[in-house]
């Protein structure tokens, strides 16, 4: 006699719920510059940093931390916390400065060293909601040795241009993930989240760059507008048009790093009414005018 087994069984066996959190790791920019220039201020952005430099030199400051960047530490810093940047000169923090250009098979560290330049190398991520609202701080972590392993690999696929291939972004994110393992377990306690929120962020992360009101959010959730808007503040700890703001921001540096668009462009495929709108609201979040963060890039 053939005995057969349910498709539930060969499924999963267990019939206790899992219910695993989730977790998609978007990957903005991944780059490994030489940098002879690093003086900014009030340096904050809607997305995550991973920052390794073999070289010494260079240093950030975080409230009354003042953070070295060399080959021992990785720095991670999450969204929207605000640090400034200086390497060696005066930095007075009104004349900003980013000099540099993309690290290639030619150069040599003691030769950069000795000109007092330092190899830059980071990766900019969003993890999306709950997680891309961490508390603001700047994490510094051991480098271990997987993680130098990882370092390594990926600076060289940065130098060969192969970054963006299926494997190197695996590598990518596994070096993500390795260091966000090494972070306190308090920064991802998020308590019980309302799934309607999470529904209406789920929807607004697939549709910012249209048109979207409180109104239809609202109704999705099936509650009166004022106490939807109170519960996503209450939740996320910005308001639901803040929100949509950020993440057309980040599109809009995702475009910027990876193609050759116009600004022009860039505002109408995020969803800005116009250039104008776009610039404001883009100096607002990323503290430089679209134009001076699209000319910086070009240094690679």
């Amino acid at each position: 006699m053939v005995r057969k087994i349910s498709e539930e069984i060969k499924t999963d066996p267990s019939d206790v719920h899992q219910n695993f959190k989730e977790l998609s790791v978007k990957l903005l920019c991944c780059r490994y510059w030489i940098l002879e220039e690093w003086e900014c201020d009030d340096f904050k952005a809607p997305f995550w940093r991973i920052y390794y430099n073999s070289l010494g030199g260079s240093t950030i400051k975080f409230k009354d931390r003042t953070i070295p960047l060399n080959n021992e530490n990785i720095i991670i810093i999450p969204p929207n916390t605000s640090f400034s940047s200086q390497l060696r000169r005066n930095f007075n923090h009104e004349d900003e400065s980013i000099l540099g250009r993309k690290f290639i098979k030619t150069d040599d560290l003691d030769t950069l060293k000795s000109k007092g330049k330092v190899d830059h190398f980071f990766i900019h991520f969003s993890l999306g909601y709950p997680l891309d609202f961490s508390s603001n701080r700047i994490h510094e972590i051991k480098l271990n040795e997987v993680m130098n392993l990882l370092v390594k690999e990926i600076k060289n696929a940065c130098i060969t241009d192969s970054i963006t291939s299926m494997k190197e972004c695996l590598r990518v994110k596994h070096l993500i993930a390795v260091c966000l393992l090494n972070l306190p377990d308090d920064i991802w306690e998020s308590g019980n989240i309302d799934q309607r929120i999470l529904k209406s962020i789920k929807f607004i992360e697939g549709n910012f760059r249209r048109k979207i009101t409180n109104e239809q959010l609202a109704d999705s959730a099936n509650m009166a507008i004022n106490s939807f808007a109170r519960l996503f503040k209450m939740s996320t700890k910005i308001t639901t048009q803040q929100y949509i703001l950020k993440l057309r921001v980040e599109a809009a540096c995702h475009l910027m790093h990876h193609s050759n668009k116009s600004l022009d462009e860039v505002s109408y495929e995020c969803g800005f009414s116009d250039r104008h709108h776009f610039s404001k609201i883009f100096k607002k979040i990323m503290k430089v005018n679209p134009s001076d963060y699209k000319r910086q890039l070009k240094i690679v």
